[in-house]
């Protein structure tokens, strides 16, 4: 194994919404940090957003547009077993999920922290929105959100936002029929540019935000964060460099981290005083039962079998609306910048339910360029095609994302007579929807049938299908908590038996909402920052 000489002040393993925090924060503040992301930069040139469906070699029903992201055998070294419909959306490229997202970023509502005092299911964190507030904020305007505050206690607002973005005529639409219903549509809130903010142009309204910006008006870590972070002087950049084992001393810490070089086919070694997980919610979790020592068997921090279990994200879904009133309308552009209105969660309003919980509405986030009613028409020949060309100025489409219920019994090991091509033993997933997730899941069904008879249209809903997960939104697996024998990490995010490790990505999550993780993770690293450099700075770390 090849080991460097130099000590780091900071190891950061991962560059997405965490890692890039935690790099520009740390150099900022005058460290030496070394990043590993396990993939490469893509160039935005190499992005093919922009192409149509017909341009590309199974008409963008494969992923092409996104399958530069997805380096090595990231999509296949994983396994599934005793599980329902769910997936991983694990990832390798410099800037992490962040170079492909929908950039929606609600914050969490004060009760979404606190669901053992008010629902008596899971466990309350170990802070509350009070707590976190402050890097809301400060995450907010590092990024650059647009939007504004709504009054909504469910979707909490700063005091800092940019212009929201427009309404297409669908969703003015869609408006008018939930007021009646007494359920609210308000501007999106996305780390979307709708001016010129930090350096980098407004959105172009091109639509395709989740196959790669090619002009980083949707935040990435790898065109915002680790850029800063290099300007400091204080950043090594390590790319396909696929982190395999947290290495400790004699007396349990971590003092390295042991890493396999996918280009050079070489297992290298990195020291560092104190070293952060930013890998995401699989991988992190991965990493530390990979990382097993005669002061940890059961992996590092892992005394109390916690690493691994509660994991859980969100129940997915996805429904096609065709509105009379734009039906046959002459061809008009309505790409934008995917989503931009959002419903909030409305169940709470309804009175109280037989299960906790709910769930979000995103808009319109599915790109334009495609017919998607195509394939749920009968028929074929001209008469197929007119009223396919007929119903496609008129789509509305709705991903709803609803609350899944953090379970021990949920949860993700590594097989180690099951390597993958880097020889490091791969995740194994075993989840199931409980009864709680099960039940929210039928409601959210018999809600969408009643908008749907509001609104003038052709629906497809598939109520029949099972639940599905996580959107991308898994979480949970190093869950931070008050109670060490519960949980593996602090409320900075500090593991409770190794003093010197952190780990800020989904995995800390102690609980899921219905809302988009990300800028919780963001804000949670931002703290977890704070929190070193203080303790650095009192000689304690």
């Amino acid at each position: 194994m090849q080991s460097t000489t130099q000590e780091f002040d900071v190891c950061v393993v991962g560059s997405g919404a965490a890692g890039g925090v935690m790099a520009k924060e740390f150099c900022e503040g005058g460290a030496k940090v070394i990043l590993l992301e396990a993939g490469k930069q893509v160039d935005p040139s190499q992005f093919l957003s922009h192409m149509w469906p017909y341009e590309l070699p199974y008409r963008g029903l494969r992923d092409e547009k996104q399958a530069l992201f997805y380096q090595g055998d990231v999509r296949q070294s994983i396994r599934y077993e005793d599980s329902d419909q769910i997936g991983m959306d694990r990832i390798r490229v410099l800037g992490g999920r962040t170079v492909h997202w929908n950039a929606v970023t609600p914050r969490y509502a004060a009760r979404d922290f606190r669901e053992w005092s008010l629902a008596g299911v899971e466990e309350d964190w170990p802070l509350t929105y009070e707590d976190l507030t402050p890097y809301y904020e400060r995450i907010e305007q590092m990024i650059g959100v647009c939007g504004h505050d709504d009054g909504l206690e469910i979707v909490p607002a700063g005091k800092h936002y940019l212009p929201p973005l427009p309404w297409r005529c669908s969703e003015v639409i869609l408006k008018r029929a939930l007021d009646t219903m007494g359920i609210p549509v308000i501007s999106v809130r996305k780390a979307v540019l709708t001016k010129p903010y930090d350096g980098r142009p407004a959105c172009h309204f091109c639509g395709h935000c989740m196959s790669g910006c090619d002009v980083s008006a949707v935040f990435s870590s790898a065109t915002a964060m680790i850029p800063q972070a290099k300007a400091t002087g204080n950043l090594t950049l390590r790319q396909n460099a696929l982190a395999r084992e947290i290495l400790v001393d004699n007396e349990g810490r971590a003092r390295a981290v042991s890493y396999f070089d996918t280009v050079s086919k070489q297992e290298k070694e990195v020291k560092a005083r104190i070293v952060v997980l930013c890998a995401a919610t699989i991988e992190s979790a991965r990493l530390m039962l990979n990382s097993r020592s005669p002061r940890h068997p059961n992996g590092i921090a892992n005394s109390n079998d916690v690493v691994g279990r509660y994991l859980h994200g969100h129940l997915g879904k996805g429904s096609y609306f065709y509105l009379k009133e734009l039906e046959g309308a002459k061809p008009f552009n309505q790409d934008g910048a995917t989503d931009h209105v959002y419903i909030p969660r409305y169940n709470h309003l309804a009175g109280k339910k037989d299960y906790v919980g709910g769930w979000q509405i995103q808009v319109n986030f599915v790109s334009y360029m495609f017919p998607y009613q195509a394939s749920k028409l009968p028929g074929y020949g001209p008469a197929f095609k007119a009223q396919v060309r007929r119903m496609q100025p008129a789509l509305l489409f709705f991903g709803s994302f609803g609350k899944v219920l953090a379970l021990p019994e949920n949860r993700v090991t590594v097989d180690p007579h099951h390597l993958d091509a880097d020889r490091i033993p791969i995740p194994v997933v075993r989840f199931r929807f409980g009864e709680n997730d099960r039940a929210m899941w039928h409601d959210s069904d018999r809600s969408l049938l009643e908008i749907s008879s509001r609104l003038k249209c052709q629906a497809f809903l598939d109520t029949d299908s099972p639940p599905g997960g996580f959107a991308s939104h898994e979480v949970g697996t190093v869950r931070m908590g008050k109670n060490p024998k519960t949980s593996v990490l602090n409320s900075y995010c500090q593991a409770h038996e190794v003093k010197n490790l952190f780990v800020t990505d989904g995995s800390c999550f102690t609980t899921s909402a219905e809302k988009n993780p990300t800028l919780t993770i963001m804000a949670l690293s931002l703290r977890a920052a704070d929190y070193i450099k203080e303790q650095r700075r009192k000689g304690e770390l």
